[in-house]
């Protein structure tokens, strides 16, 4: 499709004007622009935090020759026509303003080659200093050698405009927004491979294999590649795949909450609320998943033209893309088994051991042969004894010998892949047969190999060989209640129980605990036609609800009544509750209903608020027994017992651990049995 200028109507309809407030945001949009001409590998590399140099090549389609100088126009883009085309985005970037808002603050070069043209483009600006009257930036052009695809150079950004410059941080700091934009990307486009530098050092090489638990260890190490658990859900036109965090690597923030929509690297407070409400009670208060999510959704079901940055997007059903992620995270969560599983090694062996797994991946990285994007058609045919065999040919007149197997003209449909991977057998929608062969991929790069080696091996995920495809196995389960043999207390706290070659301790107070949060849950969530059971208050309390709080009980009152609850209006936003439920009963009625009616304010969902949960957790605690109490061998066995009915038993309503194992290797290997 060619470049074109779009009307004011869509224009003023968009409403955006990019701004370029630091490197990241230029790194981005290049970036995203790569992605949309349909490569399959990115270069990017900057220094000085991208301030001095920024430079992003690919081995896309490239930019015609007739469209470069419409390209750097404000507006102009080849990924919309019109309003309409924002309603059916395929595309990462639609605005058309990156390349012009660029080129107003920085010294742009690009050199760009399409496939069917012999010599590319060579287009700079860095002799002008801003955009001319009609909105075209002033360019230098002339021809050049090219290889396919497009290089964009950016130098000397904000060199006119000092005093954004005065507000960068520094250079360190803008590298590491850059980095982490990078790994996103990265993560969002496993089959896509990535090559970033840092002032002339290698940060990530990604292989471009499709493969993002591959993506995920690179980036993360073995520590989070150990705790991840895949997700790949399907419910008619919407679709999640990715991986979740077990709740051991859990972190204090909502950083490692990553969320892709229809490819696309965005902030969701909808998708982190269902996320966090998927795992439950599976987190300790003020503990956040770590969790890589790709969300699938029709594109006329959102809105991506919320803020310039596009990081933001608006869903037209967002209760229903709530539900479906809730549940499906807390399903699979609850077809995984989690206990924790711990090691014997101290912190300083720890240390040492993170110490080694990094050598081994610096010792990868650099044995790798990085092969920029576009030098992959001169490549010798005996890069690797591993080149597979279709690519073992004699090379032809039109240049085709390492040939890139994608249609340009096809870039848009990238982001219409993620919906056939029920085809493809891939949650990506790469084919394992079918997908085109890529410089530095695994197939081809021995340093590929050791990777996936180190991924392969069942201790970096955290289980003995044997255990580790089967992730639905459960030592915690009914049909194992006999095999249990427990071995005694210690410190009047923790039991030991021995199961097959592994050793479980479990925390009596934080077990008896959650038995006794879910017994009430179970009683709250039964559906009885008398009502739940009720404690009347007298005399009755009388509250008086702001306008939202009113507004939210309106909404809810239903639910309220299901509960247990019996309210009563008096007029003029006041009201008189009258009972409450059993369970809840010694809790203050009216601070328990307005902690409640704000849960849902600021949820904006139904369903059991937060607020109630922690009441009801808080109240089984005091119920259960304590740590330093004695419980016999029998008591302990009748708590096992139900412990294994629970829908989770692995964590208390509090979110701490009820048990925790190590298996007979870990102790072997710490008295020197087996090294």
């Amino acid at each position: 499709m060619s470049i074109h200028i779009l009307s004011e109507e869509t224009i003023n309809r968009i409403a955006a004007g990019e701004v370029v407030e630091r490197p990241v945001n230029v790194a981005k949009e290049l970036i995203e622009n790569s992605i949309d001409a349909g490569a399959n590998a990115i270069t990017i590399e900057i220094r000085d935090g991208g301030t001095t140099m920024l430079r992003v090549t690919d081995n896309g389609c490239g930019i015609d020759p007739s469209d470069i100088r419409r390209a750097f126009h404000r507006h102009a883009t080849s990924k919309i026509e019109n309003e309409q085309d924002l309603m059916r985005l395929f595309t990462l970037g639609f605005r058309g303003e990156a390349l012009s808002s660029i080129a107003a603050v920085a010294e742009v070069e690009m050199i760009t080659k399409v496939r069917s043209q012999l010599t590319g483009i060579r287009a700079r600006n860095d002799s002008v200093s801003a955009l001319s009257d009609d909105g075209d930036v002033p360019l230098e052009i002339s021809e050049i050698g090219a290889p396919d695809g497009t290089s964009v150079i950016v130098r000397n950004l904000f060199y006119n405009v000092p005093v954004r410059r005065k507000f960068l941080k520094s250079a360190q700091t803008e590298a590491g927004y850059i980095t982490d934009l990078v790994e996103k990307m990265a993560l969002s486009h496993p089959d896509i491979s990535f090559h970033y530098r840092v002032n002339g050092n290698e940060k990530l090489h990604t292989t471009g294999s499709g493969d993002l638990r591959e993506v995920v260890y690179r980036i993360y190490g073995r520590e989070i590649a150990s705790g991840l658990i895949p997700i790949e859900i399907s419910e008619g036109e919407l679709k999640l795949t990715g991986y979740l965090g077990r709740p051991e690597i859990s972190r204090a923030s909502r950083s490692f909450e990553i969320f892709f929509v229809n490819g696309r690297l965005l902030r969701s407070d909808v998708l982190s609320k269902a996320l966090e409400e998927g795992y439950r009670t599976d987190l300790m208060q003020h503990r956040f998943p770590f969790a890589i999510l790709h969300l699938t959704i029709p594109a006329g079901q959102i809105d991506v033209n919320v803020h310039p940055s596009k990081m933001e997007v608006r869903f037209s059903d967002p209760n229903r893309v709530y539900s479906f992620v809730d549940e499906n995270v807390h399903g699979v969560l609850h077809r995984i088994e989690l206990i924790p599983k711990e090691t014997l090694l101290t912190a300083q062996e720890e240390a040492a051991a993170a110490r080694e797994e990094k050598k081994q991946l610096e010792e990868a990285q650099k044995a790798e042969q990085h092969i920029e994007a576009f030098e992959q058609d001169r490549r010798p045919a005996a890069y690797s004894p591993e080149v597979p065999v279709s690519l073992l040919r004699e090379p032809s007149d039109n240049n085709d010998f390492f040939e890139d197997r994608r249609e340009p003209s096809k870039s848009k449909l990238r982001y219409e892949q993620a919906s056939l991977f029920a085809e493809t057998g891939s949650p990506f929608g790469v084919a394992a047969s079918g997908a085109p062969e890529r410089s530095g991929s695994a197939a081809e790069n021995p340093a590929g190999a050791v990777h996936r080696q180190l991924l392969d091996q069942p201790e970096h995920f955290g289980a003995d060989p044997g255990e580790k495809d089967d992730l639905l196995f459960h030592i915690v389960a009914p049909e194992h209640a006999r095999e249990y043999k427990i071995v005694g207390q210690i410190f009047d706290t923790y039991w030991i129980l021995q199961f097959r070659d592994k050793m479980i301790m479990i925390d009596q107070h934080a077990a008896h605990e959650k038995v006794n949060f879910e017994r009430i849950m179970k009683r709250l969530s039964v559906k009885n036609p008398e009502g739940m059971p009720s404690q009347m208050i007298a005399p009755p309390t009388v509250i008086q609800l702001t306008g939202r709080e009113e507004g939210a009980y309106l909404q809810f009152q239903n639910v309220f009544a299901d509960m247990g609850y019996e309210i009563e209006p008096l007029g003029g936003g006041t009201y008189a509750i009258r009972a409450v439920p059993m369970e809840l009963y010694g809790n203050s009625p009216e601070a328990l209903l307005r902690e409640t009616l704000e849960e849902m304010i600021e949820e904006k969902i139904g369903g059991t608020p937060s607020a109630i949960l922690y009441k009801i957790a808080s109240m089984s605690c005091k119920a259960a027994v304590k740590g330093n109490m004695s419980m016999t061998r029998e008591e302990l066995t009748a708590l096992i017992d139900e412990l294994l009915t629970l829908d989770n038993p692995y964590h208390c309503p509090h979110g701490r651990p009820t048990m925790v194992i190590l298996s007979q290797k870990e102790i072997e290997r710490k008295f020197k049995r087996i090294v």
